[in-house]
Parts: structure tokens; sequence; C-alpha cells
């Protein structure tokens, strides 16, 4: 059965000519409706009375390159037939389809397929009322009916072939630029555009200043579905780095760099090469090609590069890999030397940034997956073991480097590069959570580290994606110089119209063959449309998708089709609405018994009835909870199997707000940091509740530091014998390898009131998911109210190794 938007259905009357023609159209719209004058039994309709051939002439303009779709189509194409010959005019070849056969077809179980059976027994109505013999073989009131019985039977037929596909509408959100979502360029376009005008300014300009821009828009505007646009045009172009929310207001920067970093080695759309890559290579053949201003002379290595690059930049990496690995390192220790030589000559031989540029240099000269890992991990200053330092050669890190102060070092060699090559575009997103209360210090440290970056990171386009009353927030927040900087541009990203909307659900749906005509009726179109935001129309519309197909019933707080519901329908709500709230009802009782019962504050949290009773009903929020979880697993997964930037500090703030957002239903609980002088100790936080308190702490560094700290976390442990000490450490990161290390840890391990906890994959894949369905709630991408979220989460993974200990420590 083949499915059309080009279609009409039609109606006819009369015998053996035509007496009454009427037409409705693909959306259910009764567009056409004619009456022969001269004809006894027709009407007087004024402007609808008309000669026969003036209707057949009408009727081919509409007809023409449209499916026609009749009930006993032989019928009508016997009238039209008769009455083409009677007027003298020629029957143009059309395109008929039979509703009467395909009911057949698709409904062999019933004893009649006439228009007034089928009706009734699809429970088909016109105005609220069921098919009428007083009104049959009224062209206009047939055609009707019979667009109903067609609609019904191509969904029934959709329904079946869209089972087995994906829901189209299933992934409303852009999580980072470097995701590949269908991407309607109707929307928005002129807001890219004047992006990319911005980045061609900072180009042009001989000082190649940094500038700004702030985008505003409402939840679920689609404001990192632009930034997912500029990635796809211009990654092989301009490096474009991207900065998640950052949760600790100690090591901003260091969160910043951290970011960057893991967006320099994701691999550029249609390249096997990273973005690390390519600034590598467009800047340094920029180098090599100016060896005169430079260097001294031109070696035979200088003049072999020369050739190579002639062929495009990026040869600098697919012809020497080729080449024999003596060869091909001998290249590249030629290639490292000549980047800190233009270092050095054009900016300063000192502090942290020729280490870095050195690393860079490094990470493009292997292709083997193992020594690029540690080559990131040297770049993001962990301390690796000497034998793994070896294998690259490269220089351990300081005990105790100032990781705020090199991460700045390392912004400014990336933006020094990208004078060689093009302006950066550095995106901030998911920043709401930084106007909460709690995150007062980390907003203002925030506003420091990105006035930082302006001031000593050129040639960049620095992008805040922001919420408009957020955006007012941080204005009256930071001083003027960040504002003025940030906002030298501002760009609006207000809500499309219903028409790019519709054509935005038909690029969504276009690979199954259909468009959203075919599955949806108008008022459904309708209800789908009428909503604030981009993402939220995608959403409802996979919800309506979801019913149509799959009959989940739609949410009650979706807009219900504009059409009446039927009497069955009025009565499944009723019926719904008396047992909601006959479970409230109980829920109180059972809340008054329960705090009757219970007069202390020391609530058993997770034990009690209190978790087992609270309103998070099976239908809407599980549900929608259970999706996110389910769709963001997928999501996590490939995000961690892929090279990852793991660190104490960012680690210490995601602990941070899992326990703020905690403290919403579990109460008492509170956090706390303990201090061994001015020595160094593991990142780490003191869980209190009213009867206990447990430690918490991350040590991912190895080396000398994983030394002083593990030395100092025992020390701080035998001092507080009755706190219980959990450190925890990715089983990802190196094993510990010195003897003294292992002596201070195998101490930890076999103490009484020390825990090692080895972040395994589920463990680590858990800690991020919560973390980010916090922040996505914060950010408005995930609709429920975060004590409802931290309710599900303390329900379904009770668990979870964090919950389990809250929860001894409560029982």
């Amino acid at each position: 059965m083949k499915t059309t938007t080009h279609f009409i259905v039609i109606d006819t009357e009369g015998q053996p000519i035509l007496r009454e023609l009427a037409i409705v159209n693909h959306q259910g719209e009764l567009i056409y409706e004619a009456f022969a004058e001269n004809h006894p039994q027709s009407p007087k309709i004024p402007h609808r009375t008309k000669p026969l051939k003036q209707i057949l002439k009408e009727f081919v303009e509409i007809a023409q390159s449209q499916v026609i779709i009749c009930h006993y189509a032989q019928h009508d194409i016997e009238i039209l037939r008769n009455t083409f010959k009677a007027v003298g005019i020629s029957a143009p070849q059309l395109d008929f389809q039979c509703s009467f056969e395909l009911a057949q077809r698709y409904l062999p179980q019933l004893n009649s397929h006439s228009l007034e059976a089928l009706s009734k027994h699809l429970r088909l109505k016109l105005e609220g009322q069921f098919f009428t013999k007083d009104l049959a073989h009224r062209a206009k009131y047939d055609a009707l009916f019979t667009y109903q019985l067609y609609k019904h039977i191509v969904n029934e037929f959709l329904k079946n072939e869209l089972q087995s596909q994906p829901n189209p509408f299933g992934t409303s959100r852009v999580d980072t630029p470097f995701q590949d979502h269908p991407d309607f360029r109707g929307i928005f376009s002129e807001e890219c555009d004047l992006l990319k005008a911005i980045l061609g300014d900072i180009k042009l300009d001989p000082n190649h200043q940094t500038k700004g821009a702030v985008v505003i828009g409402e939840p679920g505007s689609g404001k990192t579905h632009l930034m997912m646009r500029l990635a796809k045009d211009l990654l092989t172009k301009n490096r474009l780095l991207f900065i998640r929310q950052p949760n600790n207001p100690d090591t901003v920067l260091f969160h910043t760099y951290s970011r960057i970093l893991e967006s320099l080695i994701q691999i550029v759309p249609n390249s096997i090469h990273t973005q690390m890559e390519y600034l590598l290579a467009n800047s340094f053949a920029e180098i090599i090609k100016s060896t005169n201003n430079y260097f001294t002379s031109k070696t035979q290595k200088d003049e072999k590069i020369l050739q190579l690059i002639q062929g495009g930049n990026l040869k600098l990496f697919t012809d020497l890999s080729q080449a024999e690995t003596k060869t091909k390192r001998e290249f590249w220790q030629h290639i490292e030397k000549r980047a800190l030589e233009w270092w050095n000559n054009n900016f300063s031989a000192a502090g942290y940034a020729p280490k870095f540029l050195q690393g860079i240099v490094k990470f493009c000269g292997y292709t083997d997956f193992n020594r690029r890992q540690i080559i990131t991990q040297w770049l993001a200053m962990n301390n690796l073991p000497q034998e793994e330092l070896d294998r690259v050669g490269l220089p351990s890190w300081e005990d105790e480097i100032s990781r705020e102060e090199a991460s700045l070092e390392a912004l400014k060699v990336l933006g020094c590069l990208s004078l060689l090559d093009e302006p950066l575009i550095i995106v901030f997103d998911q920043l709401e959570g930084l106007g909460l209360k709690h995150n007062e210090r980390l907003l203002h440290c925030f506003g420091t580290a990105v006035k930082e970056i302006f001031t000593h990171v050129p040639n960049s386009l620095i992008i805040l994606n922001l919420f408009p009353d957020r955006w007012q927030q941080f204005k009256a927040v930071f001083d003027g110089s960040i504002i003025d900087r940030v906002s030298q541009s501002q760009v609006f990203l207000n809500r499309p119209s219903n028409q790019q909307l519709e054509q935005l659900l038909n690029l969504k749906i276009q690979f199954l063959g259909i468009t959203v005509d075919d599955l949806f009726a108008a008022d459904e179109i309708n209800a789908i449309l009428n909503h604030l935001s981009i993402r939220t129309v995608l959403n409802v519309a996979a919800d309506y998708y979801r019913y149509k197909v799959d009959g989940i019933p739609l949410p009650k707080h979706q807009l219900i089709p504009v059409s009446k519901p039927d009497e069955a329908e009025v009565e499944r709500r009723l019926q719904q609405m008396e047992t909601d709230m006959e479970q409230l009802k109980q829920a109180m009782g059972q809340i008054t018994e329960f705090l009757a019962k219970n007069n202390q504050q020391n609530l058993e949290i997770f034990n009690s009835e209190l978790f087992r009773f609270i309103p998070l009903s099976d239908s809407l929020v599980k549900r929608q909870l259970r999706n996110y979880f389910n769709e963001q697993q997928i999501l996590l997964e490939a995000i961690l199997s892929k090279p990852k930037i793991i660190t104490d500090s960012d680690d210490w703030g995601k602990l941070t707000t899992l326990l703020e957002a905690l403290m919403l239903v579990i109460f008492p609980l509170s956090v706390d940091m303990l201090h061994l002088g001015k020595r160094v100790i593991p990142e780490h936080l003191v869980i209190q509740t009213q009867t206990h308190s447990f430690v918490v702490g991350f040590l991912h560094l190895g080396g000398s530091p994983f030394f002083h700290r593990i030395k100092n976390w025992n020390e701080l442990m035998v001092q507080k014998p009755n706190l219980k000490f959990i450190l925890c450490r990715d089983q990802n990161d190196y094993p510990i390898s010195g003897q003294k290390s292992q002596l201070e840890l195998e101490r930890f391990h076999h103490s009484r009131n020390g825990k090692l906890m080895l972040l395994n994959q589920n463990e680590r894949l858990l800690f991020e998911l919560f973390y980010q369905m916090i922040v996505d709630i914060q950010n408005h991408d995930l609709e429920v109210k975060l004590e409802e979220a931290m309710e599900f989460i303390l329900s379904e993974y009770q668990d979870y190794w964090l919950f389990q200990n809250i929860k001894n420590e409560l029982s």
C-alpha cells in the first residue's frame, strides 16, 4: 500500500451522469462542492450550482497530480466517465484508489464494508455524530467520512510498518556540538551567519583581538544545536572547543582547559584526523613556509616538509606515517624542534607554555592509540609512571603544579597557534546552574576566569549560551569589563514559525519515507506545534508518535487533539481521576500516621514508607525518567568509551552537586571539609547525617603527588578514628607502581576505617548519569522537578555505593 500527502477524497452522486461532487483535501478540509444546474434533484445553492462542463474543468484542475480516494471507486469512475462523454470532453488519465477495497484487505473479518458499517465499527464521527442514513448519499457527507476511513486505514498500515523503526522525534536535544542530528537550515540561518561574520572580523583584525558573543534563548530553543551547525560547517577550518558548566570554584580554568583538551582530540567529521592535528598541521605549515623569518637557514628536512605539504597540510600526517619508523621519528623530532624555536623566538621560553607545545607536537607525531592516551593524560597535567613517560619522551610535571596558572598558559598556546590557522570558537554551555544560590562563589570565579581568557588568549570567539533571565543575572553580578567583552554581540534565538517547525518535523521523519501529514491528523499537528520551544515541540511529537504507533497513552499534561473525546474517553479519564484521588487520600493518611509515630527528625529515609508512597506515579514521571536514563546511558557509554580526562577537582564538583540535590529530599544532611595544616590532601567532602559522618575523597593522580596525598590522608585518618574514609579511584587510572606509594595504599586499604573504592565502568557510568541528570534539570533539558528526580534515583538505585553509605548511617 502506498501512502502520500498528494491525495484528495471525492464523492460523486448521480446516475448515470454527475449530479453532485465534493472534494476533501489531505488535511480533511472540504475544498470543493458543486451541484449540476438543470438537474431536478440538485439543491439551488448560489455559487455552487454550475454547468457540468465547468464542474468537470474545475475538478480536473484540482485532481491533476493527485491520488483520488473514493469509496466504491469504480462507481465514481463510471459516473465521471459518463459525464465527460456527455459534455464532449475527453476524460483525462487519473490515479484512483478505492477505500472499499482497502477496507476488505485490512479488515477482512467484517461482514460488511459499506461506508455506514465501517464508520460504526471504527467509531468514526462527523461533528460528534456517528454515520446517519438520513444524511448518506450526499457527496459532502460521504466524502468527509471516506476521508476519515482512509486516514484510519493508512494509520493502521503505518503503525504496522513503523513499529520496527526508532521514534524519529525521540532524540530532541543536542548534548554536544560534535553530535550529528538532522539540521533544518531554514531555522536560525541569519543567526548562524552572524557568528560566522564575527569570526571573519577577528581574522581580519590586525590585532586578532578576542571577541565575545552571548547566544540568548529560552530552554530548548536550539542554542547547542546552533553550535552543532557551526561545528558541521567549520570544523575543517576553525577549532570548536566546547566547555560544559564548571563545578569547582577553585579550578575553573583547569576545568575549561580539560574540556578544551577533550574537544581537541575529537575526530573532525568526514576525516580521520583530530582537531588537534588540523590545528598543528595548519599552524606548522605556516611556520615552515616562513622559515627565513623564524630560523637562520633551511635544512633538508625543512625542504622535504615543504614539498610534502604542497599536496595539503594534512600530508604531514598521512605521508610521514607511511615512512619507516626511524625516518618518521627523526622528522617529528625536527618538527618539535622547529615549533619550539618558533615559540621561543616569538614569545617566551619561560613558564609552562613550551611544555604544552611540546606535548601537542608529540600527540600529533604518534598514531598509536596507547601513546596518544599517555600524551593526553600528560597534557592534562597528570603525573604518570616514569616508564610511560619514557615511551613518549616527555618529562614529568612538578609535584605540586599550579593547574590554574598552567591552564591559562596552555590556553594561550592554543590561541597563539590559531594565529597561524583560523580563530578559535570557545563555547561555554549548560551554565544555568551557576546562577543557583549555593553557587555564588562559583559564578564569581567563572566570571574572573572568562576575563582572564579574554586577556591572555588571542584570536578567539568566546560564546556563552544562556537563558534570558540568567543573562540578566550575570549582568548584575559581573563587573562591567567582563560584560562589555562577553556581550560585544548578542544573538537572540526567537521561536521559529509553525511552518518552520513543521518543516523541521518533516526533516526528522523523512528517513521513514513519510511526512507528518501522513502520520498525524490536522488537529494533532496543531496540538504538537502549540508549544513554546523547538525541543518541546519535538518532545510532544515523540509522545504523539508513541501514541499513534505503539498505543502508549499521551501524557496527561499534553494537549489532546482538538476534536471532542468520545464518551468512552471521557469515562476513562473520570475513572483515572477517581483512582488518582483515592491514591492521594491513602498517601495523606499514611503520612499522617507516619509522622505521628516519628517525632524525631532522624527518619529512616530509605526504609520508611515515605519513599514508597511519595506520589511519583508509575505513569508520567517514572516513565519519563526511565526513558531519559536509557537514552543517556547509551550516550554516556559512547562518551566514556573515548579518551576522557578524569580529574579529582571535577569529580569533587560532581559529588558536591549530587549532595546539594540530595539535601532536598534527605534531612538532615550537610557537607564539610577536613584540613591537615598546610599539607595537601585528596579532594574530599565530609558527609554529615544527624547520627554519623563519613568522608569521600578522590585521588586519580599518580607519581609523587599520589604518594604525598595518600600519606597525608592516612595521617588524617588516624587523627579521625570515628570517621569512615572512602577513597575513590577510577579503574582506568594508571596502576600505582612506586614502592612507597604502594605501601601507603596498602596501609590505607587495611586500616579499620578506610575503604578503597575502585570506580568500575558501571559505577563511573552511574556517577556521571546522576550528575548529568541534575545539570539537565537545572538547564531545563529534562523537564521534571529535581525533588522528583532525586526520589527516583534513591528508589531505583538503592544499592549505589554512596546511597548505601548514607542509608547505613541512617538505619
